[in-house]
């Protein structure tokens, strides 16, 4: 094909003038796609294509799936757009369906879903690939406890109080393929095996200059100015290379010189892609079509990986109808090594059979799990695999819940299953003791108890370190107190508490005097044992916290911590003084006292002087608080700051006014600001008043202005707005007259 302002001429058609006649009228994209699926056998007899014909033709023509989608994408047709040009140009109008959005075109198929279609001949066999850019099938479900495999759902049963254990390293199949993928820019490694489809760029610079870039011919050869053509079957990237400049260096001397004065570069553009088949015990079997540097993980990434039954240590790559590896996945996966991650070829068949001898371990490993294991690993390769033994393990024994052979279940009669206790001790110290292990083994390494019973503890609020310590052979309290390092003074020394665990785990209570025991008094000096408790209380654990109440006109009123000689003053000065408003004369105490309350039943008031002197000599040194006295500190009687109200408008002063009195009314004010202005409408005048969001109220103050209408005289209140508004001087007009507009008052004039 030979490529013209981004088009592509239409070759191999039996009509070929006809053809390119009708080409001149579709977008450019059909043009590239009709030549690709060699029309003129459409035209005959599309009725018979199946989809796998139209794709071979595709693949014949060496394009892609992708590509004809992703042209087809970017022309912006719709589909009916698409099938009604092809319709107009004389072509099967379903002949690209397969290319459209949601088309089968780039998808894998699987011996379950695909179904061949009949025809004539020998069949080329259908090619599954991966989803075309931007795409990924879709994820495997979360596993339920419905879709456990088989042997997990088994060891739940025989081990109920486990957590599930899974088969190890088929999760990270889980992900999408597209992060797995090979990179489709970068560099490629030097033993890169170049071959048909792969574009090799050739850069000379320095006293020669040019670069030219040639695809790999079926015939793995490629053709180079200068030095004509070079056949590169069977060599890699760096032979390539070598062979390039060895022959471009008998043209060019400079490349040669002991100065060299040109220079030259073999890189590869565009890769190849091949074709190979994954098959066996895998999630979508099928074949794909792939990068040429991908690798046996690509490939598996792609099919979603082996499924439960399939194997992940024995996965074998066929190549030319031959073994030619065995790839054991569980070396990747455990240590990150590539080394038998092999670099798949055109053909290659990735075949995954049934899993092999499989393990489960469980318990104080690093990662229990369900292993494969190979015929010759036994119990110590086993535990390679999954990570080795925790420090919490038991090493008295491990237990194997075993399957009996079919050789041995004749000679043991009844006895189906059995269990089989080992010392894990001595195992993990004797490579030579090394259990073998058979298929379906279910083995339990053991967890140690949780239980420390070297130690004692101290505890409680007074203890400066409490905690848990060591015991120590003749340990007695006061040395566990110096330990913790003492006590507050604050503790309650008549009374401490030893709890004793008996080793059936049942407790005593030992009861001794603190005071004794620190002064090493051996009746209260009490000698420890193991898992004993000692608790040291604080006196206010035991009694309650004194306090006193102050409300009223202080500023911060509030409960206060009693304490001993504390006067009134002491407690109006902690809740931070008198407001301006308090009475300063005296305040009100209540107090209760506890051995009369209850034939009293109620509380004694006591008037206390006070004043703003908070001085230490004043006179309310002689009143004492007792404890939960209340004291309240009352207000002056109608004390309040100033009250103003606001009146604008059409009065001679306007402004703010401070109420003289509490009964100060709406005339009185209109007096203080002066009186009306002659111009002065008080017929619209507004009486707004804050005070419970009143708002406006219907207030005739023309009335109160100029004829002292008592009944509307209001008693002002802090927040009243009085606005007046000047006389009007026109009458507007609305309505249904003919002119509307605004016209001049005139007094006594009609309407």
């Amino acid at each position: 094909m030979r490529e013209h302002k981004g088009s592509v001429d239409v070759v191999g058609l039996g009509t070929e003038r006809k053809t390119k006649q009708e080409s001149r009228s579709l977008p450019g994209y059909l043009r590239v796609s009709l030549s690709l699926l060699a029309l003129s056998c459409l035209c005959s007899s599309a009725s018979a294509q199946s989809e796998a014909d139209v794709r071979n033709k595709v693949q014949a023509s060496g394009y892609s799936d992708s590509g004809v989608t992703e042209k087809i994408q970017d022309s912006g047709l719709t589909p009916e757009q698409v099938r009604q040009k092809l319709k107009d140009s004389g072509y099967n109008p379903d002949a690209l369906d397969q290319y459209m959005p949601g088309g089968t075109a780039g998808k894998p198929t699987t011996p379950a879903t695909s179904q061949p279609v009949p025809t004539e001949g020998p069949q080329e066999p259908e090619i599954a690939r991966p989803p075309a850019p931007g795409q990924s099938p879709a994820p495997r479900p979360e596993l339920t406890p419905a879709s456990f495999p088989e042997f997990t759902k088994e060891i739940l049963k025989r081990v109920p109080a486990t957590a599930p254990v899974l088969p190890f390293g088929y999760e990270i199949f889980h992900y999408a393929p597209s992060t797995f993928e090979p990179l489709a820019t970068g560099p490629v490694d030097p033993d890169y095996p170049i071959g048909p489809g792969d574009e090799v760029v050739v850069t000379v610079w320095g006293d020669n200059q040019y670069t030219h870039a040639a695809v790999v011919s079926r015939e793995a050869t490629i053709s180079v100015p200068d030095i004509g053509q070079i056949v590169l079957n069977g060599l890699t990237l760096e032979q390539a290379k070598r062979l390039i400049t060895d022959r471009l260096a008998m043209v060019y001397s400079g490349i040669r010189a002991r100065r060299p004065s040109t220079f030259v570069d073999v890189a590869l553009g565009k890769l190849r892609t091949i074709q190979v088949f994954i098959l066996g015990d895998v999630d979508r079997p099928g074949g794909y079509t792939i990068s040429s540097v991908s690798t046996v993980l690509n490939a598996l990434y792609n099919a979603g990986g082996p499924t439960a039954r399939g194997s992940m240590r024995d996965v074998r790559i066929i190549r030319h109808n031959q073994l030619f590896r065995r790839v054991d996945l569980y070396g990747y996966i455990l240590t990150g090594s590539r080394a038998e991650d092999v670099r798949l070829q055109s053909g290659d068949v990735v075949f995954i059979p049934p899993i092999g001898k499989t393990i489960a371990i469980l318990g104080e490993v690093h990662r229990p799990a369900i292993y494969e294991v190979r015929p010759e690993e036994r119990f110590h390769e086993l535990l390679r695999l999954s990570g080795g033994v925790l420090t919490t393990a038991l090493l008295d024994r491990m237990q194997i819940d075993r399957i009996i052979p079919f050789s041995e279940r004749d000679s043991l009669r009844g006895m189906d299953r059995v269990a089989l206790d080992m010392p894990l001790r001595a195992i993990l110290a004797d490579s030579t003791q090394d259990p073998e292990l058979l298929d379906r083994d279910i083995i339990q390494i053991f967890r140690i108890g949780d239980v420390r019973k070297n130690t004692v503890t101290i505890s409680g609020a007074v203890i400066f370190h409490p905690g848990t310590f060591q015991i120590k052979r003749g340990m007695r309290v006061s040395d566990l107190v110096e330990a913790a390092g003492g006590f507050t003074s604050d503790s309650y020394m008549d009374r401490a508490v030893l709890v004793r665990t008996a080793p059936d785990l049942s407790q005593s209570i030992h009861r001794f005097n603190l005071a004794k025991a620190v002064a090493k008094d051996p009746e209260h000096d009490l000698e420890l044992e193991e898992l004993d408790a000692v608790y040291v209380a604080s006196v206010w654990d035991i009694r309650d916290r004194h306090s006193v109440q102050i409300s009223g006109n202080v500023r911060k009123p509030g409960t206060y911590d009693y304490l001993d000689g504390m006067t009134i003053m002491d407690l109006i000065f902690a809740s931070g003084g008198l407001k301006e408003s308090a009475s300063k004369l005296e305040a009100e105490v209540s107090r209760v006292d506890s051995a009369t309350i209850a034939t009293t039943k109620g509380a004694r008031i006591y008037k206390a002087p006070i004043s703003e002197d908070y001085g230490i000599h004043s006179q309310d040194s002689s009143f004492v608080l007792q404890e939960y006295d209340q004291v309240f500190v009352r207000e002056i009687p109608d004390w309040e700051l100033q009250r103003n109200v606001t009146i604008t408008g059409e009065v001679k002063y306007p402004g703010v006014y401070s109420l003289n009195s509490k009964d100060e009314r709406l005339s009185s004010l209109l007096t203080r600001a002066g009186g009306l202005k002659a111009e002065a409408y008080p017929r619209a005048a507004t009486f707004t008043r804050a005070k419970g969001d009143a708002g406006r109220l219907a207030v005739d103050i023309e009335s109160v202005a100029k004829h002292h209408n008592h009944r509307n005289d209001l008693t002002l209140e802090a927040g009243d707005l009085i606005s007046i508004p000047k006389e009007p001087k026109t009458v507007k007009v609305t309505g249904e007259v003919g002119s509307p507009s605004s016209v001049l008052y005139e007094r006594g004039q009609a309407i």
